[in-house]
Parts: C-alpha cells; structure tokens; sequence
C-alpha cells in the first residue's frame, strides 16, 4: 500500500475523525483507524462501534492496500512532521507472527525534505473493524449547511450530559416537508430552532419524519460541516447517514420517545419585556464571580423600571448589579442557573432577547427579537 498527500490534507482529515477516535491511545481495535485506496483516494475510517466516519482525500503515487494503524499516533506525525508532503508505504511484515486477526504490516511515513524525520510504525489487517452504514442516494435529502449549523449551534448546548436520560443525550430532528426543527433538552433546559429549507426532507419513518441524533455523532458532523456547502441526510433501519463532499458519517439512531417539547413551551406570559443581550450577558458574567457549581445559581429581580441579577453564596461572597428596563411596571423574584442562561445568550447574535416569565414556579422562556423560529427556555431554582 502506498500513498503521497499533502501534510495539511491529512493533518485535516485526522482533526475531523477526531471526535470519533477514543481520548486516550490504547491498543484497542477502536483506538486505530482503517486506511484504504480506492484509485487516486485515500479512505480514512474511524469508528467508535455507535458511529463511523469515513473521509475520503485525493492522493498521488498510490498502490491498493488496505490496514489499520493507531489513530492518536497518525495524527501527531500529521501536525509534528516538518514537510509539505507525506509519502506513507507500508508492506507485509514475513518475519512477524501474525494474529487471528491478520498479519502484520511494516508502516513508514516520510516527509518530502530533508528536515523531515522518518517515522514507522506497526499496522495490521483490517479484521473485524466495523463496517461504514452505506445508503442509496435516493434515501438523501439535502440541507444547506450554512443552515444545518446554525440550528445545531442555537441547540447543542441544551443536550443533557447524563447517560440515565438516554434519550437527551442527543439532539431531536422533526421534518415536515420543506421545515425542519430541531430540539435539544436535557429536562432543565430547552432550546428549539426550525427553518424552511429549499428542498423536502425524509427523515425517519413513514408516520413519524423524525429521530434523535446522538451527542458524538452531532460533534463529528458539525467538524465534517466545515469541508461543503450542502449536507445529504437519510436514515436507513436504525441508523442515520450524513454526506459532506467527500466526508461520510453514519451513527446508531437514539431509541426511544422524545418529549413532546411544545406542552413545555408556556402559550401565555404575565410579564414580557425586551432587553439588550449584550448587557445581559455582562450582567450575569460578573454576578456569576459569586456563584458555585454546580447550581451557579443567580436571582432575578423584576421591579419597576429595571431588573436587578444577584448572587449570594454562604462562605463566599456577594454580587448585584442593576439593568435599566422600559416599561416594566410589575415585580417578581426567581432564580436560575446562570450557566444555562449564558449559553442561550452567547449562541444568539441579536441585539436584544425577549425574555417572558409566569410565575417563580414555570420557566423562563427566552426568544430572539430577529428570529421568530427559535425560542429556549431555562427551568426555575428554588430561592
């Protein structure tokens, strides 16, 4: 097997398989990845068993082959090695014992100039490595992804982090012809953005176009995002498939029933008020010196004129600062945490937020004064 390519193509593509590769180097199957040529392209395949990708970039000089190596170290000889070009060649280790799982392969990697070090490293064959989800492109429906981004950014950060609430650990997608939604919560928070896209979407099954894309999976994508203008979509069984330009992703589907998350939306709101998102945001910055994790937890004051942030922890300190408002004639106190509010307000980039509110009890919805599309929430704090 051989291959030359450029060092900032394959640095490029190791940092978009990153996601997927394990944190630490172990030498287990699912710390490698599978390298393979198909004519004048070189197949970079990772996998984790849950998702896979695949990064398929043009190469030069190539000869057929097929092997694993280890990820975490191809990655650094990628960003470490001093050349503009990666000559990569590998050949069947005779003298090595093989395993059950195939034999052993000699890898080098060079660099182009004389300033580049010469690296080998063991390879082996590519058995039982998972195999890529492959989809028939009439299963495929484009999405711009300018916008696939955009409601990925306005909705990623309500994902929970809580492996017991399996089905918020990942983001909610609902097509309905040319709309789409997606949703993000894990049961304190929300957040919900739909956008009209210029063609129709087929997610999911028949009756229900829609279908929960696991947390991993949604990292992996927004990477892969970056390389093309168009992101084709399909869902095949138990398994969704992304396509961006010569980028391919496929991961187990999140099974199970999402929430139906407009009952959690309030229809109605006693007090309902516009404020700049940039004050906002520097207002519970600074009030947040006086929190503690993990409830970070600030109070809002609503007063005539204005609302007052504050934080006051036992042990610690305290904290308050007050924000002019117009119009606001009525009073209520409740706390949040600030973290969950900050994270609305830095992925929005409107000059000012719509804030509405109930009671202490229900939440505090959230809505960009730009985009009558999105709208979150934060779930209240007992004061």
């Amino acid at each position: 097997m051989k291959f030359i390519l450029p060092k900032s193509t394959l640095e490029k593509a190791m940092a978009q398989i990153d996601a997927i590769v394990p944190g630490r180097d172990t030498q287990t199957l699912l710390s490698n990845v599978l390298l393979g040529i198909e004519k004048d392209r070189v197949r970079i395949t990772a996998s984790d068993m849950e998702s896979t990708v695949r990064i398929s970039i043009d190469a030069e000089d190539t000869e057929p082959g097929e092997l694993i190596v280890r990820a975490k170290k191809l990655s650094e000889i990628a960003r470490q090695i001093n050349s503009e070009k990666v000559v990569f060649s590998s050949e069947i280790d005779e003298e090595a014992e093989g395993s059950d799982e195939g034999a052993v392969h000699r890898v080098r990697l060079e660099g182009s100039g004389k300033m580049a070090a010469k690296f080998r490293m063991a390879g082996s064959d590519r058995s039982h490595f998972p195999e890529m989800t492959e989809i028939s492109s009439d299963k495929l429906s484009k999405v711009p992804a300018d916008i696939l981004s955009e409601m990925i950014a306005k909705t990623v950060y309500s994902i929970s982090q809580e492996d017991n609430r399996y089905i918020y650990n990942g983001l909610y997608f609902l097509a309905d012809g040319n709309k789409l939604t997606i949703v993000g919560t894990d049961g304190r928070r929300l957040a919900a953005v739909s956008r009209t896209v210029p063609e129709p979407i087929s997610i999911g099954s028949a009756e229900a176009g829609d279908i929960v894309v696991h947390a991993k999976a949604i990292r992996e994508l927004v990477k892969i995002m970056e390389s093309g203008e168009d992101v084709s979509i399909g869902v095949e069984q138990r398994d969704v498939f992304f396509q961006v330009d010569q980028a391919e992703l496929s991961s187990r589907l999140l099974e199970g029933k999402f929430p139906d998350y407009k009952k959690v939306i309030p229809g109605t709101s006693e007090i309902d008020f516009e404020i700049n998102r940039a004050d906002l945001s520097d207002a519970i910055r600074q009030v947040m010196v006086m929190t503690e994790q993990p409830s970070y937890q600030v109070r809002l004051s609503l007063s005539a004129g204005g609302v007052e942030l504050s934080a006051n922890t036992p042990d610690v300190g305290e904290a308050e600062i007050m924000l002019p408002v117009e119009g606001l004639d009525q009073e209520l106190v409740i706390g949040f945490n600030a973290n969950y509010l900050m994270d609305i307000l830095k992925n929005l980039d409107c000059e000012m937020v719509r804030l509405k509110f109930i009671d202490p009890a229900k939440p505090i919805v959230v809505e960009d004064t730009g985009d009558d599309q999105f709208v979150s929430l934060v779930m209240p704090m007992k004061i």
